[in-house]
């Protein structure tokens, strides 16, 4: 059977997804940045879920991935 892998603790922002989803998690859990944020405002949430939306694509644009499944699919270069 299928097992889902959740990458969580100490994401930080889109990147960190990024690297999670490449390493082959289906999907990244965050919860300190939300916490934080959310005890500003409900703009501060919205702000930041545009800012990890953002970060998330860039990396994904540099990466040459199109979409999710593309980006588990990306080559990996492991520095020793």
């Amino acid at each position: 059977p299928h097992l889902s892998v959740i990458a969580s603790g100490g994401l930080r922002d889109g990147i960190d997804i990024a690297k999670c989803l490449a390493l082959g998690a289906d999907l990244g859990g965050i919860a300190g940045p939300f916490l934080k944020a959310a005890d500003q405002s409900l703009d501060a949430v919205r702000k930041l879920i545009w800012e990890f939306t953002a970060e998330l694509r860039v990396t994904m644009f540099v990466s040459g991935a199109v979409d999710i499944n593309a980006l588990k699919q990306t080559p990996l270069y492991l520095s020793p």
